[in-house]
């Protein structure tokens, strides 16, 4: 016990005459930044930009968008002299690239916690715009210069240190581009580009004009006259689905040409420049009320562009998050045979980077669903650029990209009976085929094996599958590829006529935008189809050929509203398969009415004879609610054809429900009327009675005939009864 208490007494006087030294110690570890503190700090860069948030972007964005990353990271690494080495420029967000991600987003003083990485990538741009950076070389680049290069994507709030989004990330090609003109977009170029007006005459008149080089050069920009530019009006509202076409058609409707007024085409057509968000709204669509599809004689096949479904710098707070409410789409089914969702992007390694809409649970299956119901199919349109770059093992990767893609069972919210009744309430819808663009089609006639080769290893993945999967191609063809004297579609003749054994060809549609003037292109396209196929294999390439040409704008046409638009319908249907339409028309638009009343007037098929089929069209309405609830009514009809039956079963050995029939004979007698009813208008309504209809309803009134005479035959053997 002496012990112990010498020991305690030592260190008590050990404390008293060290507390000075203790003291000092703990005041210098307040002052450092301890490791641990530091790890604190830099959790959530480091956490953000290793795991599944980093992942995520990286499939959100392209290989330029990298190569703009890594060059901002250089010019701020080296104003800011961060502690990593350069970074190679290659378009691979790789280690180097990340750790220099990592230096940058750990000196910032404030970064958002949301959506780390993207606003961490805008905070970068917009750093290496607000000022000159020293670029690789030494040399620097005003603000300016380095804007003009990088994405301007965010605004800095000083006062905060925080960035505030006011655009989203989004592919500088493919289909998250188009061209439309506004009013607003046409009076800018018209102010922009129209010279100065002519100086006064005065003394020093020779001076003043060589002091303005600005105003000399400005009035080399020659603008069409006023009466063209109101011509120009005709574009409004009208997108295009590529920088050509958009020209192509000014041209037209200005009836301007390019040479003489080239830096004004060019001008609007950066004017008209439309870029997708990335933001994704729902795809939530209505049918309003339509029937299923018609019967056509030809193919209807509209695109619906996912941009339609996407969050604009307007539907955003100033917080960056969405605040737009969801809204519904009306599609009129009724007129349209197949719609391609467009669509998705193979990138140069065969990778589906953004899958968009296209996912497990991207609440896209709602609009699978209601095709389904009205009876019209739905493809996937995914774009290609890098095609003629496919090696091997991309091609591989390619097609199955598009395999799994095919593959992939989209969820959705089944509604009505259906989803109550066991093996009927599936949740899940999936693509009844796949439309295939390739971009630069024209540009690379010594690489167009490579679109046989990639669609003979996609239909033999599809092939072994019980469904039949539909496989489209998608051309850009313009007005100089129809006047040249190269052949179009001679290097994939293959894949568009059945072969020598009776094989049928491996695409089902060959899907094409024209240029306009449509009265010459469509023309100028059968022409070539003619020159390049004979017999048979000509007319079986000209019934795979579907235009593709934009719906709005006719009722400017001339020589009368929608002329042009019934010349196209009508020359379409009798030389080629059908039409497209991109985009898809709504059926809030407009013009909806005027097209809808003229697709079914040109292309509805011959009326089938029979009494059912004639009290369909008389009576459209019941069709129209009948038919997309087809499911409800077989199941309405199968419940009381069973009820009946097992009623009768058991009334052969129970008296009390031979007495129940007796007493209640009247509610019996309702009771098959309604069931009979139910019968009818699902006979009448419902597709897969369409070819037999008329049969199976002439057996019906044999077999009760038949009833009637046999019961009557028993009743006249057996006398009357006492």
């Amino acid at each position: 016990m002496s012990r112990l208490n010498r020991n305690r007494s030592a260190w008590f006087q050990w404390i008293r005459q060290g507390w000075p030294a203790l003291l000092l110690l703990l005041s210098l570890l307040t002052l450092l930044p301890l490791p641990v503190a530091a790890e604190s700090e830099n959790k959530l860069c480091r956490t953000v930009l290793e795991k599944a948030a980093y992942s995520d972007y990286l499939r959100s964005i392209d290989s330029e968008r990298v190569k703009q990353t890594q060059r901002a990271l250089n010019q701020v690494a080296a104003a800011l002299q961060l502690p990593v080495d350069k970074v190679v420029v290659d378009g691979v967000f790789g280690s180097g690239t990340r750790e220099a991600l990592y230096q940058y987003c750990d000196q910032l003083t404030a970064v958002p916690d949301e959506e780390l990485i993207i606003n961490l990538v805008m905070r970068l741009d917009q750093q290496a715009g607000l000022k000159p950076i020293p670029d690789g070389a030494g040399s620097e680049r005003t603000a300016d210069q380095t804007s003009s290069t990088l994405s301007a994507v965010a605004t800095v709030d000083a006062a905060v240190n925080t960035v505030t989004p006011v655009a989203d990330l989004a592919p500088q090609s493919g289909p998250a581009v188009w061209y439309l003109l506004d009013k607003a977009s046409l009076a800018n170029v018209v102010e922009k580009e129209a010279p100065e007006p002519p100086l006064k005459r005065g003394d020093n008149e020779e001076e003043e004009q060589e002091s303005s080089p600005e105003t000399a050069s400005a009035a080399t920009v020659v603008l069409p006259p006023d009466g063209k530019l109101e011509k120009l009006e005709q574009l409004f509202e009208i997108p295009y689905v590529n920088r050509n076409q958009f020209i192509q058609a000014v041209m037209v409707k200005a009836e301007i040409g390019r040479e003489e007024y080239a830096d004004f085409i060019e001008a609007l057509a950066d004017a008209a420049k439309k870029e997708a968000s990335s933001k994704l709204a729902p795809v939530i669509v209505s049918d309003n009320g339509c029937g299923c599809v018609r019967d056509f004689s030809s193919t209807v096949y509209g695109f619906y562009p996912y941009w339609r479904s996407t969050v604009t710098r307007s539907d955003m707070d100033n917080k960056g998050s969405a605040t737009i409410a969801e809204q519904k789409q009306e599609i009129d089914y009724s007129v349209v045979n197949r719609i391609a969702y467009y669509g998705l992007t193979l990138s140069e390694t065969g990778e589906i980077n953004a899958p968009l809409h296209w996912r497990a649970n991207g609440k896209l299956g709602n609009f699978i669903n209601k095709a389904h119901r009205h009876k019209t199919a739905v493809d996937l349109a995914l774009y290609s650029d890098h095609w003629a770059e496919w090696t091997e093992s991309t091609m591989q990767a390619s097609v199955m990209s598009v395999y799994n893609q095919l593959m992939l069972q989209v969820e959705y919210q089944q509604q009505g009976i259906k989803g109550y009744v066991p093996f009927l309430n599936s949740t899940v819808a999936s693509p009844d085929g796949v439309t295939l663009h390739f971009d630069h089609f024209f540009d690379n006639p010594s690489a167009r094996y490579k679109i046989v080769e990639f669609i003979n290893q996609l239909y033999e993945r599809l092939d072994d599958l019980e469904r039949d999967y539909k496989i489209n191609i998608l051309l850009d063809i313009g007005l100089s590829e129809l006047k040249g004297e190269k052949p179009l579609l001679k290097d994939i003749k293959s894949l568009l006529v059945s072969g020598a054994s009776g094989l049928p060809a491996y695409v089902n549609s060959l899907l094409v935008f024209i240029d306009e003037p449509t009265t010459l292109t469509k023309k100028l396209l059968r022409s070539k189809i003619e020159d390049e196929f004979s017999g048979a294999q000509r007319m079986e390439v000209l019934r795979k050929v579907i235009p593709v040409i934009s719906p709005y704008g006719h009722e400017e046409d001339a020589p009368g509203p929608y002329s042009q638009f019934d010349d196209d319908l009508i020359y379409f249907q009798n030389n080629f398969s059908g039409v497209g339409l991109w985009p898809l028309p709504l059926a809030s638009d407009k013009d909806m009415a005027e097209i809808s009343k003229r697709l079914i007037t040109l292309y509805g098929a011959d009326e089938v004879d029979g009494v059912l089929n004639t009290l369909s069209d008389r009576y459209p309405a019941l069709c129209e609610f009948a038919c997309p609830n087809r499911w409800a009514f077989r199941l309405a009809i199968d419940f009381l054809l069973l009820l009946a039956i097992g009623y009768g079963l058991l009334a052969l050995f129970s008296r009390r429900l031979r007495a129940f029939y007796s007493r209640h004979a009247l509610f019996f007698i309702f009771y098959l009327v309604a069931m009979v009813m139910i019968f009818l208008v699902s006979l009448t309504c419902d597709p897969f009675w369409k070819q037999k209809r008329d049969i199976v309803f002439l057996g019906l009134l044999l077999m009760a005939l038949a009833v009637f005479v046999v019961r009557k035959y028993i009743r006249a053997k057996q006398g009357p009864l006492p």
